[in-house]
């Protein structure tokens, strides 16, 4: 049934809880660390932020100059941030675009000691690496982060192509793409630009897997389609879902929140002419978002194990 979606119901105590950012950082536009960090910051998240490459505009918009953080000082600075006395308050970190396998190696390291420290921390892995032309990171950073980062995720947000070359598979339903995600074994997996069911939409699927106490949930929210969207979708829509989440929302209820945002957010950019998210003009919408979603289930079967939750080796 298709409905508005507003205001939510007050979730958890960990609604303020702090998130560490890990991406792109763009001087002009709203992808990457602009488009997360501001999405959370809406939503009453204090941020930390860390950027893997440094760029005027987003790619699509023309060449510019790339400046890739050094190796040994990304990694000197996660290590900084790791002994931060909040560290271990964080409630999750968030990453995205990396720029070098050695930053993989880094963030894997940051990832177990806040594991170990926190256990009820998440880590949401948004596998930034490509789109249907291909891949636009380099093979061995996707590899990395298909080896190193995807398994200790809690939850995982590729766009259709990413997971079907992270499951090495290509799939042309919704539920042949519910199935592949047994081979991930993630607890969430929230992959945009699924199938929709409807004309002239776009859809995100959400699948949760089966744990001791529920059975496997496939969740689909479509809605109308935008001509020429602007770039950075993805990074809000996955900061958005891990602030619903961290707020205590269930899937359905994040879900629908997490993509009506996005939509209006969108839309409003897009009908006014602008060619990159307009973040701050249209701030309200991450609070309150009006957006028409449909949300409908694709398969609730059951699956024989359980999602594996990573355990880090050391502090």
């Amino acid at each position: 049934m298709t409905q508005a979606v507003g205001k939510p119901k007050a979730g958890k105590s960990t609604e303020t809880s702090t998130v560490l950012v890990i991406s792109s950082h763009v001087m002009t536009g709203a992808v990457g660390n602009r488009a997360a960090a501001f999405a959370l910051e809406r939503l009453g998240h204090p941020v930390w932020e860390v950027p893997t490459v440094i760029l005027p505009w987003h790619p699509g918009h023309g060449p510019s100059t790339r400046q890739t953080i050094d190796a040994a000082l990304f990694a000197k600075s996660l290590e900084d941030l790791a002994n931060h006395p909040d560290f271990a308050n964080l409630g999750a970190i968030l990453t995205g675009y990396m720029g070098s396998v050695d930053q993989v190696r880094a963030v894997t390291k940051l990832v177990d000691r806040l594991k170990a420290k926190n256990s009820d921390a998440l880590y949401l892995c948004d596998p930034v690496m490509g789109e249907e032309s291909g891949l636009y990171i380099a093979q061995e950073i996707a590899e990395a982060i298909r080896d190193e980062l995807v398994p200790r995720a809690d939850i995982i947000t590729p766009n259709r192509f990413e997971f079907n070359w992270l499951t090495a598979s290509k799939e042309d339903s919704n539920e042949a793409l519910a199935k592949q995600s047994k081979k991930l074994d993630r607890p969430s997996t929230l992959i945009t630009s699924a199938f929709p069911m409807m004309r002239n939409s776009i859809a995100n699927l959400l699948i949760h897997a089966a744990t001791q106490d529920s059975k496997e949930q496939a969740l689909l929210c479509e809605h109308r389609s935008i001509p020429n969207p602007p770039s950075g979708t993805g990074d809000m829509i996955a900061a958005l879902f891990l602030a619903r989440k961290l707020a205590g929302q269930k899937d359905e209820l994040a879900l629908k929140l997490a993509s009506s945002a996005t939509l209006d957010v969108v839309s409003s950019s897009a009908s006014q002419g602008y060619r990159d998210l307009e973040v701050a003009r249209f701030a309200d919408c991450f609070l309150h978002p009006m957006a028409m979603v449909n949300t409908r289930t694709i398969t609730a079967n059951p699956i024989v194990k359980k999602a594996k939750k990573y355990k880090p080796n050391s502090a």
